[in-house]
């Protein structure tokens, strides 16, 4: 990984709950056996079966899920299981068209979500560069912490993977 970049899981975590950003940030995995986790490898596994999926990109720390041809100009695909935390969601593909943006490529985004027959198209506009520039700040701010901050109980948190590191 690239020091300077922050990984996109995180910067999604960080949409969702800072706390959980920070744990993931110094290594401390969640429960793998989590049901909801386990549903979402299952709609991977199961969804696009004919596209190339999983492609690694270590410039900029990223595993995209998909790549596609849209319109004659390729896309980066993302794959989410609902559009119940879809702002996170549209956040973390803006942030990888962002980290593509920096590296001097230039292509669009398309949020999919199978289980609701669901396409969004994402581009990155100027305000977009602006706000996620902002969010590394903060987000570097939170994660050089030397203690997690503290939880905060939110909707997501009985499915959240990080649950017993919060409320155990």
């Amino acid at each position: 990984m690239e020091k300077n970049i922050i990984p996109p899981s995180i910067f999604n975590a960080y949409h969702v709950c800072k706390r959980q950003a920070w744990l993931m940030s110094h290594s401390i995995i969640g429960d793998q056996d989590n049901t909801f986790i386990q549903i979402g490898k299952l709609i991977d596994e199961t969804s696009y079966k004919r596209e190339k999926k999983r492609i690694y990109i270590p410039d900029i720390s990223a595993q995209i899920d998909m790549i596609v041809k849209k319109d004659g100009k390729y896309c980066i695909v993302e794959i989410k299981k609902s559009s119940k935390k879809i702002d996170s969601a549209i956040m973390q593909l803006k942030y990888y068209l962002f980290l593509l943006s920096e590296k001097s490529i230039n292509v669009k985004g398309i949020l999919k979500i199978p289980s609701e027959k669901r396409n969004i198209d994402i581009s990155l506009s100027e305000e977009d560069n602006l706000y996620i520039k902002e969010c590394i700040v903060e987000i570097r701010k939170t994660i050089e912490l030397e203690f997690p901050p503290e939880p905060k109980k939110i909707k997501v948190c009985p499915k959240c993977n990080h649950f017993e590191f919060c409320w155990s």
